[in-house]
C-alpha cells in the first residue's frame, strides 16, 4: 500500500513539474516571436522580388503574374496577402521563379503550403519534362519571415537566400 501511495505522489508531483516547464517555455517562445515579427515588419516584397529578378541570371525570361494569375497558376488567393509580387518563366522551359509575400495576418502559413504543393508539382513535371532542370527545383529557396513569405527557383540559390537575407 506504501509503495502505492509514494508512486501516485511522485507521478502528481512530476505532471506538475512538467505543467510549469511547459507554461514558461510557452512565455519565452512568444516573447522570442514578437521580437521576430518587429524584426521583419517593413520588408518590401517588391524590391526583394525584383533584385532577385536583376541580381540573379535565368536561363528564360521572366514575366510578372497579376492577382488572378497567382491565384489561378500558384493557388494563393488574394485574400492571403496585403502585396505580392511573382515572376515566372516566360515560355515554361524552366522551372524559374520569385514569388515574394507579405501575408495578412496568420496567412503566411497558408501561402507557404501553396508554395510547397507548386514546388512538388513543377518537381514532378520537369522530372520527366526537362530532367536537367530538376536541380533547380531541389535547391528551391521557400523562406518565411514573419508575415512575408518568399520563393525562388533559379540556378543560384546562394545568391536568392543573400538575397532575401
Amino acid at each position: 500500500m506504501n509503495i502505492k501511495k509514494t508512486l501516485c505522489i511522485i507521478l502528481a508531483a512530476m505532471t506538475v513539474t512538467c505543467a510549469c516547464a511547459s507554461c514558461g517555455k510557452k512565455d519565452d517562445d512568444k516573447g522570442g516571436d514578437n521580437s521576430a515579427k518587429t524584426a521583419v515588419e517593413t520588408m518590401d516584397v517588391a524590391a526583394i522580388a525584383d533584385k532577385l529578378k536583376s541580381d540573379i541570371s535565368y536561363e528564360d525570361s521572366l514575366v510578372e503574374f497579376d492577382a488572378d494569375k497567382i491565384n489561378k497558376i500558384l493557388g494563393v488567393s488574394p485574400d492571403a496577402y496585403k502585396t505580392a509580387k511573382v515572376y515566372v518563366s516566360s515560355t515554361g522551359a524552366t522551372p524559374e521563379e520569385i514569388a515574394c509575400f507579405e501575408a495578412n495576418k496568420d496567412m503566411a502559413e497558408s501561402i507557404e503550403g501553396s508554395l510547397t504543393i507548386r514546388l512538388a508539382n513543377q518537381k514532378s513535371t520537369f522530372t520527366d519534362y526537362k530532367p536537367e532542370q530538376a536541380p533547380k527545383l531541389d535547391d528551391a529557396v521557400l523562406v518565411v519571415k514573419g508575415d512575408y513569405v518568399f520563393f525562388s527557383v533559379s540556378g543560384d540559390s546562394a545568391k536568392a537566400k543573400e538575397i532575401i537575407g
